[in-house]
């Protein structure tokens, strides 16, 4: 058992330092790997697919360098994907500062990475979550299904 918890120790101080973040703490919170930043969490539905209505962009006011770069990376994505004028509305949160209004999303489907976009429907239910390092294509694949 302690072997194991020792290797799951190293393998997340590997992940971090592979993020290309020397501050592990600027990270989101209660972030365990950057390792899953690019890859988009499926959503949970029914059948009868529900449509998203609304995207939530979560970055962080106070970030590194390296995390800022890939903030408004992805915000560029997410505005290019859009287009003008913006297909849905998009709220945008500060983890860091406004992480309240964050919480009912992160309940939901965990971030790990940031920007966080999630992908909501009319009930404020997340549909989706692409973390990380997003391109435009993920954008709108996630807007198409």
């Amino acid at each position: 058992m302690m072997t194991q918890l020792t290797s799951l120790l190293i393998g997340l101080a590997l992940s971090f330092a592979a993020a290309g973040c020397s501050n592990p703490s600027n990270a989101a919170p209660g972030a365990a790997s950057a390792s899953t930043a690019n890859a988009p969490l499926a959503a949970s539905t029914s059948p009868a697919a529900t449509k998203v209505t609304k995207i939530v962009f979560v970055g962080k006011q106070n970030a590194c360098d390296c995390t800022r770069r890939t903030i408004d990376a992805g915000w560029a994505a997410l505005q290019k994907a859009l287009g003008t004028p913006a297909k849905l509305p998009v709220e945008r949160l500060q983890i860091d500062t406004e992480g309240e209004m964050v919480a009912p999303y992160r309940k939901q489907k965990p971030m790990m990475a940031l920007p966080a976009i999630y992908f909501v429907d009319g009930k404020n239910v997340v549909l989706e979550l692409l973390q990380g390092e997003v391109s435009e294509a993920q954008i709108a694949a996630a807007l198409g299904k």
